[in-house]
């Protein structure tokens, strides 16, 4: 458990590596804020489609799912595009994100 905002919301998280060999893991993260008393439960999953591309899934119950492929081009340099969709507003532009991260 871990406290956040200078105390007022704290996070307990769990994640389970299912297959290994695949780097395919589940995982839970439920947070609750003092100061608006809301209970935020999100549950993702990740799986290796090869050694170098990983994809992220996630969901929470404030109606928000996020998508995420990520590949190492080089070592330590990803290349990420992700997508977060608010499921309640199907009409509204989904948010898309291209990320380049390098390391030397």
């Amino acid at each position: 458990m871990v406290m956040n905002e200078k105390g007022d919301s704290v996070n307990a998280s769990y994640y389970l590596i299912v297959n290994p060999s695949t780097n395919t893991g589940v995982g839970v993260e439920v947070t609750h804020s003092f100061s608006t008393n809301v209970n935020t439960i999100t549950v993702g999953t990740q799986h290796a489609l090869d050694p170098l591309t990983t994809i992220k899934a996630r969901v929470n119950n404030t109606d928000k799912a996020n998508a995420l492929i990520q590949h190492e081009w080089r070592p330590k340099s990803l290349f990420t595009i992700s997508r977060e969709v608010v499921t309640k507003s199907i009409d509204k532009s989904p948010k898309v994100k291209l990320v380049l991260a390098l390391k030397p």
